[in-house]
């Protein structure tokens, strides 16, 4: 009698385990799936996806495609912070703050939708480079104490990104562009939802244009 017990209260445990098993495996694979690149633009040899955030209301960009010039162009301009304001949508004013070795910081503002107050944003930037094949990634991350609050300006400070540029040959060069950013004071999220596909497509129409480079499609 005691033996048939414990035979059930294990096959019970078993059961009981092997559900939670289950339940734990559905909602990883659910929390996967939610979590993938979505694609939302196709156009000009540029894809742009978005995904969710488990931490955030706002989306996660990221946009793609080749630009016919070589990388060391790009890297140039990706690190001239005086003209980032021409070709970066939404960007009044940019420059220069330090600059370390492959540190770099850099304040630009961003323009928002009238009565609503436009946002600065200090970034933290770090070049690193791949002798072997010549890639570069620069990864940036908002700095926000890393320079004095403007007045009339609100300060972001959630931002986390990265340029990937990978060299085709001796004049094309693949670009990737990941970002998220969260504006913050009073921006509601679906509107900065309903702006962050056309962000990532803007910056490389943009960055060819200023390079005079093509799409090398």
């Amino acid at each position: 009698m005691i033996a048939r017990t414990q035979v059930t209260q294990t096959a019970s445990i078993l059961l009981a385990y092997g559900a939670s098993l289950i339940l734990f495996l559905f909602a990883t694979a659910s929390a996967a799936l939610a979590f993938e690149w979505q694609l939302q633009k196709q156009a000009d040899g540029i894809d742009v996806y978005t995904r969710p955030l488990a931490d955030s209301e706002i989306k996660e960009f990221k946009g793609e495609g080749d630009v016919g010039i070589e990388i060391g162009a790009i890297v140039a301009l990706l690190r001239d912070s005086s003209r980032f304001k021409d070709w970066f949508p939404n960007t009044s004013a940019s420059k220069l703050l330090k600059r370390e070795g492959d540190v770099s910081y850099q304040w630009s503002t961003m323009k928002t939708p009238w009565p609503i107050t436009d946002r600065d944003n200090v970034f933290r930037s770090v070049l690193t480079r791949d002798e072997a094949t010549g890639r570069v990634e620069i990864s940036v991350e908002a700095a926000p104490d890393a320079h004095p609050v403007q007045r009339n300006l609100h300060r972001v400070t959630r931002a986390s990104g990265n340029w990937i540029l990978t060299p085709d040959g001796p004049a094309k060069t693949h670009v990737v562009f990941v970002m998220h950013l969260e504006p913050g004071g009073g921006l509601p999220d679906w509107m900065v939802n309903s702006q962050i596909i056309a962000t990532p497509y803007d910056a490389l129409m943009n960055m060819r244009e200023t390079l005079g480079a093509s799409d090398s499609r």
